[in-house]
């Protein structure tokens, strides 16, 4: 029992509408007008469907919609799986749109993507809405229905599909014309070799740069290396000082034990100063000081910065660029011996789609000889001539869903044969055939909330009473909800909600009631004979009670 309440505020007529819900078959009655479509319409949103600001009752800022489901399926990498685990399978919805037409939605109190919501929904509910029976008369329609139905999946045959299709492709691009191939090759055997000879390596941009900055400032460098030597090494400099400096700490240390620790820093002091010295001068010396030092660092950034320019943007994407074109050029270079490897491989994929194909033609085929047989087990009771449905598989241009085209078939009258359902079947015939499709379906689906709007949209009283034995049928596997004109379905439901309109301040506004007992029974009779039914009418609702109850 997936949906436990729906609540609705400021859509169009509804200004504010609490729909509570239990298990089995509930059905929603009233005049036309009140409202009964737009309680589907707001589950509708609660479910991820497309928002318009002009559901939005007029004067109000934003619509909002409530839906509290139980229960709700898990399945492994579904959207919103996470949200809905950690409440034990509870999913509280609220759609809201603002008269300015922004739409958001929330699930248990976290925004989710309108799309997430979608992905949600389907697993929650089903809408089977009053265009319906225009959608069945579409093949790729009836083709879908037919998969659901047998439980086919396509995706075998769209992967190897696809698989041959890049194979196919790839061949193609070896059909080049061999002149246009040559230039190609010449092409790649220039960039492959002129970055080859390079001989770049990873990094060598920054090590040629600080060369050629020392290259440039060698004279400096030299001459700043050697005054500092000067400085520390030569008579009179630094290191004498320090020599001296540690001699008169010497002679203090000999009468003070304290000058000891400053002897042994003094000591140190000298060493490094002398280590230095001798450092700047070698180091000074080894400066390059010929210019065709800098001239060929210039040279060697300059040929980096134009492989550069041609190929990529660092040194790495060049040498990405020629191991690339080199691949290629190998690849090219064998293009006789690549044709002849994608010809078995397209050769082999082929088979393979085929095969694929071939098994869900048999499975479809299967499929919908069940099917028919289903659906034609429905329509007597609905006053369609048995055995009248059928479905054909007729074989066409093998494509990524098959090699199968659907067509349902209808033959009405007796020794004619069947023809395209939707060249021959009238608006009554077509609305029954769609309910008995909806039934088969239904009883094989896992969706746990079926809704039914108006789904009795040419249909007379006369088969109204089968059509109501079969949803109450439904509500043994699914929680059903239906929007209804017609009496003898009302009188089967388990539930009965009646929606009403009246006027408060001058604004129309929708109410809705639980109806039991001796109200439902007015309800049945209103639904006979109009507003000002009489005895005879309530006698006619109280039958059609104890008839449904009986059944």
């Amino acid at each position: 029992m997936p949906l436990v309440e729906l609540t609705v505020a400021n859509l169009a007529v509804l200004e504010h509408v609490r729909l509570p819900l239990s298990r089995g078959f509930t059905v929603l009655t009233g005049e036309t007008g009140a409202g009964k479509s737009l309680v589907v319409d707001a589950l509708a949103l609660a479910l991820g469907a497309r928002a318009s600001a002009d559901l939005v009752r007029t004067g109000a800022s934003v619509l909002r919609v409530d839906a509290v489901f139980e229960g709700v399926p898990s399945e492994t990498d579904a959207p919103l799986d996470d949200l809905v685990a950690a409440e034990d399978g509870v999913a509280i919805i609220r759609r809201e749109v603002g008269a300015d037409g922004r739409s958001s939605a929330r699930v248990n109190d976290r925004a989710v993507t309108v799309g997430g919501l979608a992905a949600l929904g389907t697993r929650l509910a089903e809408i089977h809405g009053q265009h319906e029976q225009q959608r069945l008369t579409d093949p790729s329609h009836q083709l879908e229905l037919l998969d659901r139905f047998g439980g086919h999946s396509v995706a075998a045959v769209s992967e190897a599909w696809r698989a041959w299709r890049s194979t196919v492709a790839a061949a193609a691009e070896l059909l080049t014309d061999e002149r246009e191939l040559e230039r190609r090759r010449e092409l790649l055997r220039h960039q492959a070799g002129e970055i080859s000879a390079a001989a770049l390596r990873p990094g060598e941009e920054a090590e040629v740069e600080a060369s050629l900055r020392v290259a440039q400032h060698a004279e400096a460098i030299a001459s700043s290396a050697n005054e500092a030597s000067r400085l520390i090494r030569d008579e009179g400099a630094a290191l004498d000082a320090l020599r001296g400096a540690l001699r008169a700490l010497e002679a203090a240390a000999a009468h003070d034990e304290r000058f000891a620790a400053l002897v042994e820093r003094a000591h140190g002091v000298a060493a490094e100063a002398e280590e230095l010295g001798r450092d700047a001068s070698a180091l000074g010396e080894s400066v390059d000081l010929d210019p065709a030092s800098r001239a060929a660092a210039e040279e060697r950034l300059s040929l980096i910065r134009d492989l550069e320019r041609k190929y990529g943007a660092s040194v790495e994407a060049v040498i990405a660029f020629g191991d690339e074109a080199a691949a290629e050029l190998a690849r090219l270079d064998d293009a006789e011996g690549l044709r002849e490897r994608l010809r078995v491989e397209e050769r082999e994929r082929h088979a393979a789609v085929v095969a694929a194909a071939t098994a869900l033609t048999d499975a479809r085929r299967e499929a919908a000889d069940r099917l028919a047989a289903a659906v034609n087990g429905e329509l007597e009771p609905l006053g369609l001539p048995a055995g009248s449905f059928g479905v054909s598989v007729e074989a066409v241009e093998l494509g990524p869903s098959g090699a199968d085209r659907v067509t349902f078939t209808f033959a009405p009258n007796p020794g004619e044969p069947p023809r395209p359902l939707a060249r021959i079947a009238s608006g009554g015939e077509a609305s029954r055939l769609s309910l008995a499709l909806k039934v088969v379906l239904a009883a094989a689906d896992e969706t746990p909330l079926l809704v039914f709007d108006e789904v009795d949209a040419g249909i007379g009283g006369r088969h109204a009473t089968a059509l109501g034995e079969r949803l109450r049928a439904l509500a043994a596997y699914h929680q059903v909800v239906c929007v209804t004109h017609l009496p003898q379905i009302a009188a089967y439901a388990d539930a009965h909600l009646h929606v009403g309109k009246a006027v408060a301040d001058g604004r129309t506004q929708t109410e809705l009631r639980v109806l039991e007992g001796e109200d439902r029974a007015a309800e049945l009779a209103a639904m006979l004979a109009g507003s000002g039914a009489g005895d005879e009418a309530h006698a006619a609702a109280e039958a059609l009670l104890r008839s449904a109850d009986a059944r």
